[in-house]
């Protein structure tokens, strides 16, 4: 079966059909209804994104390398809601209530913040709280947040006014509680990518190990939509799509800049859209579009 190798270099894109070039960045579609796409890069003021997530017609980044929280979309191109004047240091992954107000975490810093609808950052608990190095985040059904914290080997539950109180303590045995996600149902997603474990915590607060491949799979970051779990994972380079009742599936698979893919999420039209660390250090990043190939209709 024919496979397509995407090298993205500072000219646009070159198909080919091997898989030999090294120093580029390559994506190969190991799922051929899928076509991918550099959305965005450097070009644009992004740093070296982390999390990100689709909300309401933007897309909203975390961005790590260039420490600030900014968002972007085509027409009103890249904005920036804010930096590390504000104390944060390292913004890893985030979520957004209906009211548009901004929750993320931070490794390095630490505690759980928020960017308001109305403009304003706030630490909504920290370090003092016992939220050292904090990095996936779900937002609850009563509003409140839940944190991992890769440091502790805890997941915490936050009240919008700060108390922090324990939700998963060490004895679950999550080890970085990387990113969390639910779905439709209320079950509570977890990617470890320390232990290299996809974890789901039922309704009646049960753990199951989803996925447990050890060194075959590391997730990095998820995101539920529609039925189905899209997953990065950064240590073997790949975006899975997981449905539960079926096999882990692989779309993409990445290689030179673009292997260390990162953060996850799903526009309104479907799109699969993808943040690549190409070089944190040195402030480097990439924003992949993965989308549906149109269905050709052969001519009679």
């Amino acid at each position: 079966m024919k496979k397509f190798v995407i090298v993205i270099a500072s000219f646009g894109f070159i198909f080919l059909t091997s898989c030999k070039v090294q120093k580029e960045g390559i994506v190969i579609m190991t799922d051929h209804s899928y076509k991918a796409t550099l959305l965005a890069n450097n070009k644009i003021g992004i740093g070296s994104p982390d999390g990100l997530l689709w909300h309401k017609g933007k897309l909203y980044f975390a961005d790590e390398g260039g420490v600030a929280l900014e968002s972007w979309n085509r027409t009103e191109g890249l904005k920036k809601l804010a930096d590390a004047s504000v104390g944060f240091l390292s913004p890893e992954d985030l979520v957004i209530d209906a009211q548009d107000n901004i929750f993320f975490t931070d490794d390095d810093a630490g505690g759980l913040w928020e960017y308001t609808a109305d403009g304003k950052l706030r630490e909504v608990a920290g370090k003092d709280k016992g939220l050292i190095s904090t990095e996936g985040i779900a937002m609850a059904k009563d509003g409140s947040l839940l944190v991992g914290d890769g440091e502790q080997h805890e997941v915490f539950r936050v009240t919008r006014d700060g108390n922090v109180s324990e939700f998963l303590g060490k004895e679950a045995g999550i080890t970085k509680p990387e990113s969390m996600v639910f779905d439709d149902q209320g079950n509570l997603y977890i990617a470890d990518n320390e232990d290299n474990v996809l974890y789901l915590l039922d309704a009646n607060r049960k753990l199951h190990r989803i996925i447990d491949r050890n060194e075959a799979f590391s997730p990095e970051t998820i995101y539920y939509s529609k039925g189905s779990l899209y997953i990065t994972d950064s240590h073997n380079c790949k975006l899975y799509v997981y449905t539960p009742g079926e096999e882990l599936k692989t779309i993409a698979a990445f290689g030179g800049q673009l292997k260390n893919v990162q953060g996850v999420t799903v526009d309104d039209q479907g799109n699969i859209l993808l943040s690549v660390q190409s070089d944190l250090k040195h402030k480097v990043g990439n924003i992949i579009e993965i989308s549906k190939e149109e269905t050709q209709v052969a001519k009679k």
